[in-house]
């Protein structure tokens, strides 16, 4: 496995677990890390281009390692030109390429390309959409004719437009209830004032109901153009065998008007700009600090680069080290530049706990100040652009990844040279560079900072720092506004009565009786034996896991040990102290653990217990019916949402927020084992992403378990 694989396997196992892969540092020691390394040579493979007729741009890039070819086609036809009122257009056009063609069924889709081993996906970002197929080079005739039968022909279907309307709305819905997605979604709207790049990239519930197939046609037919697109074939081919085959596939391809891009208007500020979206229930707050950026071809895009590194591209920045490991106020802490057709933003980001949202706020500020007043010392400057040369060559080690960068550059107007002195040009920026990039385009005195949390915690902090600042209620925040606030007529502000949520307690206690009644309640322990997938963030299918075991002595002893081919990985946790080992090291992972006790399944054992609340929500849509939504909070305000079967009153899924992470965890296929339903189909999702499916193959109720299973190893 090479590294990069292992390295994302990882941390998928992290995710898994629900702990961040900055754990490890936590209790890591520091280490002064060792000085970069002389480049290696860059040796970029055979390039070759031509134009059809059509404007169609094509790239062949030999690469012969392995018998594959990665086809990826790239058009400006992203959310930058949905309309202002049906944000997620461009989503949707891309989202439903693959779900059917005039031809072929979604199924025949699959069946075609799974038969062969390839790979096929579609999307859209804000500035293009692009089609992807990876294959055999034995199958590159059937890539490229599903590749261009799903870009050229797709049909629309109005069964197809209606499923992924409602797996889009369910999410939607989840989305909107996560502060870390209302924190990034507020600050867009904020910088970007009536601009597209302000809308949701996925839209919202309201603009999801309202698009309508003639949309999608529309879209398709309007920006979907061989003039404004590219495509590139790398691998395992020969240029004039892969210019024919495109030329056979894609030749028809006809040409139309490019569309102009949108008046770049943003709000102009003088001042910070700072809004608070008070969700009284959060025991974190979500902090993003900064403002309209660059465009991606600005002249100081590699300045921007290192600029970006040094403050908070990576756990080595300044944010993180300060933040993170000085003060000990996150888990991690970041910045990012997103630079686009038109200028992206820059921004800041991290989450806290509650009573240290203001200080952490004055950190941010203190290192983009001390950014624009100091230069940075030179072994400094040197280890951030080594990271940035060092990691480039892995971006370009696959065919994939070769086809990514190259349709990335060609984009935004570069060539071939542009990859071929990218580190030369890293490592040309100087400090004097760096510090001047920091006054002229990074403005502390006028950025836009959007805190998501329990405002009653930090309020009177926040006002002796910036006294001049909005409040939005959590209720109140409408996305689709410059201002975020929701037309009085339009909110829904009435709390649950007694009677609701006496109704809500009467579900909760249907759900229990279903799954086992006093049987589920008395349940002293478990051992649960299976297989299942991981699936790497990013990656196109999910890692095989050999077995699965998992021991739970309740309430809160728990092991799983996962087997894989790549190696061993147990977690443990006696109540008392928690810890991961993997790969030859143990980790300890006590308070990850313990702050995972607060959700999940098992909080229903606790529901009508004393300090915990139960709070109706609205329905929810799930496998084509209306489940009921459950929120159980405890005095602290730890919250898990439960999805209902109104027939069976089974549980369908869970929800929680947990250290700014999104956690979902789905059930099927429940069984009875000793009077106990017991889901033997799960699938673990982070931020809408699933990243486990667990198949159970055996379960046993109430054995006895060796308590020094659950103890951590020496070592």
């Amino acid at each position: 496995m090479k590294k990069w694989n292992r390295i994302i396997y990882l941390m998928v196992m992290a995710v898994v677990l629900g702990w961040h892969a900055t754990a490890i540092a936590q209790t890591a020691k520091p280490q002064q890390p060792p000085p970069p390394q002389p480049l290696r040579p860059l040796q970029f493979p055979a390039f070759e281009q031509r134009t059809l007729p059509s404007g169609l741009r094509v790239v062949i890039i030999e690469h012969h390692e392995q018998p594959a070819v990665s086809l990826r086609l790239i058009m400006k036809a992203g959310a930058i030109y949905d309309p202002a009122d049906k944000p997620g257009l461009a989503q949707a056009t891309a989202a439903l390429l693959d779900q059917g063609t005039k031809t072929r069924s979604a199924q025949d889709i699959a069946k075609a390309i799974d038969f062969v081993g390839g790979q096929l996906s579609a999307g859209a970002e804000w500035d293009a959409t692009h089609a992807s197929a990876a294959v055999t080079s034995d199958q590159l005739d059937l890539g490229m004719e599903l590749l261009a039968d799903i870009v050229l022909n797709p049909a629309f279907k109005d069964e197809e437009i209606d499923r992924w309307r409602k797996q889009t709305l369910s999410g939607l819905q989840v989305q909107m209830e996560d502060p870390k997605f209302l924190a990034a979604a507020a600050f867009n709207r904020l910088i970007f004032g009536h601009h597209p790049y302000a809308q949701p990239l996925g839209g919202t519930p309201e603009s999801v109901r309202a698009l309508t197939r003639e949309d999608l046609v529309r879209f398709h037919k309007s920006y979907y153009l061989p003039n404004v697109s590219i495509i590139a074939v790398v691998g395992d081919v020969k240029p004039a065998d892969a210019f024919a085959k495109i030329e056979r596939h894609f030749g028809r391809w006809e040409k139309g008007a490019e569309a102009p891009l949108p008046t770049f208007n943003v709000p102009q500020r003088g001042t910070p700009h700072i809004v608070v979206l008070d969700k009284p229930d959060a025991v974190q707050t979500e902090i993003r600090v900064g403002h309209v950026g660059i465009a991606r071809t600005d002249p100081d895009y590699f300045t921007a680069q290192v600029f970006d590194t040094i403050l908070g591209g990576s756990s080595q920045g300044r944010l993180y080290v300060e933040i993170r490991s000085k003060r000990g106020l996150t888990y991690g802490a970041y910045s990012g530049l997103a630079e686009r057709l038109q200028p992206g933003f820059f921004w800041a980001t991290t989450y806290t706990k509650t009573e240290s949202t203001v200080e952490t706020v004055g950190v941010i500020l203190d290192e983009l100040k001390r950014m624009q007043t100091e230069l940075v010392p030179a072994s400094e400057l040197d280890a951030r652009k080594a990271y940035l040369t060092g990691g480039f060559p892995l971006r370009i080690e696959t065919p994939d990844g070769i086809a990514t960068q190259v349709l990335d550059a060609m984009l935004y107007g570069y060539d071939k040279s542009y990859l071929e002195t990218y580190r030369d040009r890293i490592n040309s920026v100087t400090a004097e560079q760096v510090k001047a990039f920091a006054n002229e385009k990074i403005h502390p005195d006028r950025v836009v900072m959007v805190l998501v949390g329990n405002a009653s915690a930090f309020e009177a902090d926040l006002k002796q720092k910036f006294p001049a600042y909005e409040k939005i209620a959590y209720n109140e925040i409408d996305l689709m506004r410059p201002d975020l606030k929701r037309k009085k007529e339009e909110i829904a502000a009435k709390p649950a009565s007694e009677a609701e949520r006496a109704e809500a307690m009467a579900i909760l206690q249907k759900t229990v009786e279903a799954l086992g009644g006093q049987a589920y309640f008395n349940q002293k322990s478990q051992i649960m034996r299976g297989s299942g997938t991981l699936t790497p963030p990013g990656a196109p299918q999910g890692v095989p896991v050999q077995s699965i075991v998992a021991y739970e002595v309740l309430p809160g002893k728990s092991r799983l040990e996962l087997n894989t081919a790549f190696g061993v990985m147990i977690q443990g946790f006696n109540g008392e102290v928690g810890w991961m080992s993997m790969m030859g090291q143990v980790r300890d992972m006590t308070e990850q653990l313990k702050q995972s006790r607060n959700y999940g399944v098992n909080v229903l054992r606790r529901y009508n217990q004393s300090g915990y609340s139960v709070q109706p929500l609205p329905e929810a849509e799930m496998d084509s019916k209306k489940a009921k939504v459950m929120a159980v909070s405890d005095a602290e305000g730890h919250t898990t949402k439960f999805f209902i079967d109104p027939e069976t009153h089974l549980i369908l899924k869970t929800a929680a927020e947990v250290r700014g992470q999104l956690l979902e965890e789905v059930y099927s296929d429940y069984k009875s084992v000793n009077g106990i339903q017991v889901p033997h189909r799960r699938i673990i999702m982070q931020n809408g992403s699933k990243v486990i499916e667990l198949v159970v193959s055996e379960v046993q109720i109430n054995p006895d378990i060796d308590p020094a299973l659950f103890d951590k190893p020496q070592g």
